[in-house]
This record gives C-alpha cells, sequence and structure tokens, in this order.
C-alpha cells in the first residue's frame, strides 16, 4: 500500500497522471527545482534560483551556488536526505548526480539531473541511475 499518493501531469502522454511513493517525492522535488523563488502564491521563499545561475558563465562560484541550491531542497524534503551530490559542467548547462535516501522504505537512488540553458530557456531532465 502506498504510503505517498500525489498526481502529476507532466511528462505523461495521457496516461496515468498518479504517482505513489518515490516517483512522487522525485516529481515534487523536480518541482521544487523548477519554481523560481517568488513564484509560489502566498509562499515567496519556496522554489529555486537554479533557474537564474544556469544563464550565469559557469564557474566554480556558479557550481558552489548550485550544490548549496540542490542541498537546500533536498533538506527542505523531510521523506529524503542526501546522500551524494556532485556538480558538473556539460555543454551549455550543469548536470548534478544525486543520491537519496528514501526516510520511510529505507531505499536509495541515484539519479542524474541535467539544468541546460537552451535558448534562453532551462530545460530540466532527469534519469535514475
Amino acid at each position: 500500500m502506498a504510503m505517498y499518493i500525489g498526481y502529476s501531469s507532466i511528462g505523461t502522454e495521457f496516461s496515468s497522471i498518479r504517482l505513489e511513493d518515490n516517483d512522487l517525492i522525485k516529481r515534487d522535488l523536480l518541482n521544487h527545482f523548477a519554481i523560481r523563488k517568488g513564484e509560489k502564491v502566498m509562499n515567496p521563499n519556496f522554489g529555486s534560483s537554479i533557474n537564474d545561475l544556469i544563464m550565469e558563465p559557469i564557474t566554480e562560484s556558479t557550481k558552489n551556488a548550485l550544490l548549496e541550491e540542490i542541498q537546500a531542497i533536498i533538506d527542505a524534503d523531510p521523506r529524503v536526505s542526501l546522500q551524494e551530490l556532485s556538480v558538473d559542467e556539460i555543454g551549455n548547462g550543469l548536470q548534478a548526480q544525486i543520491t537519496l535516501f528514501y526516510v520511510n522504505t529505507n531505499q536509495s537512488e541515484s539519479m542524474l539531473i541535467t539544468f541546460l540553458n537552451q535558448d534562453g530557456q532551462v530545460r530540466t531532465s532527469t534519469e535514475t541511475l
């Protein structure tokens, strides 16, 4: 039986929009990464500045700011804890390798999240390792 149940229409191609447990947690984290600070009504501190960081020249300080931003977002979700995090430059963007520990299921999962700056728009994609 699922512990967490939620819905997402992102990437569903008109199939089921119901998400459970780890899939829901991953979607919630990706949504948090995608929302700019100040965009969420009644909660201006929610979100991230990752979209702004990707538009900056990729330097060590940009990478460090991205590491801090990802750490803060994951720390804000009590359903997971961060086990490992690294950021590398790829093309015209950055790629974060994240290992999450799902608290209630005692499972770990590694995933790559790619933040690309293409045509002035930030594109985010993820894959499970």
